[in-house]
């Protein structure tokens, strides 16, 4: 976990989704029982600790996610070495239950069943959702949302029966035309969501059910068109991705082998040495 993670905590508002982050790597001496006003999830890795959540005592391991209520009183304290390497999240109640209004009817306050997070899978998706977070990813929106999603179907009680992500067909390709029209540039879930009449998370649960893919991996694939395109023509990499929308030559490549298998300059040679 230890990536690009700060000596010093390092603080970030996300206000389009109502996530603060903090990364940090150092030194985590005993925190006193103390509450926040939003839900507090932490991914751990370091010494193991001992926490206290809402009045019950328990371990955790070296590596260990918790996930505490808003409000709810909690605390920890080393067991032995107390250098830890962190990921936080602090959500805000908004957040949370607008991602439990895409899964389920109800609309009650959503409770986690227990504080630690068990399920591999979840941690992984949660970690990368951070990392998105951190680093200004457009797509880490999408990849919030599919984190949470996992967190609130296998750590929280269900509000009401599930929700099917339906939308109308108009709505979705609207949604749809907005990403082509925006090739080159960002465009928010928001913006998406009110082209299509949908909530932002009803929108990618419906446009990934509807196309097969979520609308931000839509525009990367339409990006990667244009990128073969151009490559075919033999411009530089530089202007293959700024042709393209991506940020820079090294988006480009990472983006283009991962749909590819190969780099761009390896697809832009492969035209360059065909017979005519």
């Amino acid at each position: 976990m230890v990536d690009d993670v700060p000596a010093k905590p390092r603080y970030q508002r996300h206000p389009q989704l109502g996530i603060e982050t903090v990364a940090y790597r150092g030194p985590l001496e005993r925190m006193p029982t103390h509450a926040h006003a939003q839900y507090q999830l932490t991914l751990y890795d370091g010494g193991p600790r001992r926490f206290r959540v809402a009045g019950h005592d328990f371990g955790g391991a070296p590596r260990t996610a918790v996930i505490i209520q808003s409000g709810e009183p909690h605390g920890s304290v080393p067991v032995a070495d107390p250098r830890v390497t962190l990921r936080t999240f602090y959500l805000d109640e908004r957040l949370v239950a607008e991602v439990a209004a895409s899964l389920w009817r109800g609309t009650g306050t959503v409770a986690f069943r227990a504080p630690v997070i068990e399920d591999a899978g979840t941690v992984a998706r949660l970690l990368a959702a951070h990392r998105a977070l951190d680093r200004g990813d457009h797509t880490a929106e999408e990849r919030a949302y599919f984190a949470l999603c996992d967190l609130l179907q296998r750590q929280a009680s269900p509000t009401g029966s599930p929700l099917a992500p339906g939308a109308s067909e108009e709505g979705l390709a609207a949604a749809r035309a907005l990403l082509a029209d925006h090739l080159t540039g960002n465009v928010g879930l928001a913006q998406l969501a009110a082209a299509a009449g949908l909530s932002r998370f009803h929108l990618i649960r419906a446009f990934q059910r509807r196309y097969g893919l979520t609308p931000f991996a839509y525009q990367r694939n339409l990006r990667i068109e244009r990128a073969r395109a151009v490559l075919r023509a033999g411009v530089s990499l530089a202007d293959a991705a700024a042709n393209a929308g991506f940020s820079d030559q090294s988006h480009l490549g990472r983006s283009f082998r991962a749909v590819m298998g190969s780099t761009p300059g390896e697809y832009r040679a492969s035209y360059r040495a065909a017979p005519r």
